[in-house]
């Protein structure tokens, strides 16, 4: 073979295989899926995320083509799901809920069974800002007059929250420092027990997401949306912005969450597929009436989100040398 026709052999080789490795990808995700995916919901059913999990599976199939079964992982607060999640194989066929807590409150807080670099991003799917809930009959009727009483009373009113390290026993904190207040923190079990007791006047105020606390809006009254945009479903409730208080903003933040092995070209395929799920009107509608704001993100926007979340909340509860034992 002469020297430039072995050049030119080379050269098409190395094309071929150029392409072929470049369309590789592409070509395992339209292959992609052949079978059920299942979507892990690390909490009960019947629950919050396990709601979101059975509405949004369906508008999911429509664009996958493809079942998606929901399976209930409950466990450790939410971790023996994310970890089951991430340990699954890298196939495309598991994806999961994320979670703020466990990714941005609990690695400061507990040992995680999983590294943060396993987790792969796939996209953001709800935000929902935390409100602050009062029991009127308690002479608190905004969120300024819970301040003023706290002034007067120091040391004579409390918040309470589904636990210490939970991510609205730190909103209570974050109202605390803001406020120059110090509202003593009461830990329940469960959310449900919170709200019993601010309806019972056990406890002042909680912190709570927004869904929680609407069924009971005319027993409870919510003074304060944490944030600086005013919720569609309580347009008359001013934000913390509004009130002098930008700093004191959280919400329950919700992903979508895979191996991080699993294929860049199935994460997007996945992706897409989302986002047109989030245009079925059955879910939109759903997702309004919670007080959610559903949007997806690139795999980079949800982990920057995670990370600067993770570095928030890491400050307060440093300042508040809090400890779960």
């Amino acid at each position: 073979m002469s020297s430039s026709i072995r050049h030119l052999f080379l050269s098409a080789v190395a094309t071929c295989c150029a392409v072929m490795v470049a369309t590789t990808p592409a070509y395992a995700a339209k292959e992609w899926p052949r079978h059920p995916i299942t979507l892990i919901v690390p909490y009960t059913a019947g629950g919050p995320v396990d709601t979101i999990a059975r509405v949004l599976s369906p508008a999911l199939e429509k664009q996958l083509g493809q079942t998606v079964v929901v399976e209930n992982k409950p466990g450790a607060s939410g971790l023996i799901g994310i970890n089951s999640t991430l340990k699954a194989k890298p196939d495309g066929y598991t994806f999961g809920f994320g979670v703020l807590g466990i990714f941005a409150i609990a690695p400061h807080l507990n040992k995680l069974p999983f590294s943060l670099d396993e987790i792969g991003y796939v996209s953001l799917l709800s935000i929902s800002p935390h409100v602050f809930a009062v029991n009127p009959a308690a002479g608190n009727h905004s969120l300024k007059e819970l301040i003023e009483n706290a002034k007067k009373h120091p040391d004579a009113m409390n918040f309470g929250s589904p636990g210490t390290g939970s991510s609205t026993h730190l909103d209570g904190l974050l109202l605390n420092k803001a406020a120059g207040i110090n509202l003593t923190h009461i830990p329940y079990k469960g959310g449900n027990n919170v709200l019993n007791a601010l309806a019972a006047n056990e406890i002042q105020m909680t912190a709570s997401e927004i869904s929680a606390v609407l069924a009971l809006k005319d027993s409870l009254k919510i003074v304060a949306v944490m944030g600086d945009k005013r919720s569609p479903v309580l347009p008359d409730v001013p934000t913390t912005t509004e009130l002098g208080y930008p700093e004191v903003t959280a919400s329950s933040i919700y992903g979508i969450i895979t191996p991080k092995a699993t294929p860049v070209a199935i994460i997007d395929q996945f992706r897409h597929a989302l986002a047109g799920a989030l245009k079925d009107k059955a879910v939109g509608d759903f997702f309004a009436r919670q007080g959610q704001v559903a949007q997806t993100s690139s795999s980079e926007a949800y982990k920057t989100m995670m990370d600067t979340e993770r570095a928030k909340w890491k400050r307060i509860i440093d300042e508040n040398k809090i400890v779960v034992k």
